[in-house]
């Protein structure tokens, strides 16, 4: 009887400390989540970071860590960031799509900042200037 009730008492407690792990990423989670909807980018952004270190398979990690990459203006780091989320699962569509908004808003930006500084008497430039120029026609929003 006293055996059994020592090799209980050792299951029990074996998996308490199994659960402590899996509640710390939880907390993590929340903590991540909490900044993030407060709007403080760089502590959710951290906080991310560490979560997508504990779970390595997780792509909705690697897609919120992305959100709070591209809120903060970083949008070459929440582009890997979307990217990573996609090699985890390719069909995150969450993912696909503010991947393809990040490189829009930076295509744009390019194509306004081109369309400000390149002299049109420069040799190619006429080419440069009618991409830019299509872009930013139809994608009009994105330049601001």
């Amino acid at each position: 009887m006293r055996l059994l009730s020592i090799v209980l008492l050792a299951l029990l407690a074996s998996g308490c400390a199994n659960l402590q792990p899996k509640n710390q990423i939880i907390d993590l989670q929340r903590q991540a989540d909490t900044a993030y909807s407060q709007g403080d980018f760089a502590t959710s952004t951290k906080l991310y970071e560490r979560l997508a270190k504990k779970l390595p398979t997780d792509a909705g990690i690697r897609y919120q860590l992305g959100n709070s990459q591209a809120r903060q203006g970083n949008n070459q780091a929440a582009v890997a960031s979307y990217r990573d989320a996609l090699v985890r699962d390719p069909q995150h569509a969450r993912s696909w799509h503010n991947l393809l908004q990040v490189q829009l808003r930076e295509a744009t930006l390019t194509a306004a900042e081109m369309r400000r500084y390149l002299n049109d008497q420069t040799p190619h430039a006429d080419k440069a200037l009618e991409r830019a120029e299509q872009l930013l026609n139809v994608f009009p929003q994105a330049q601001e």
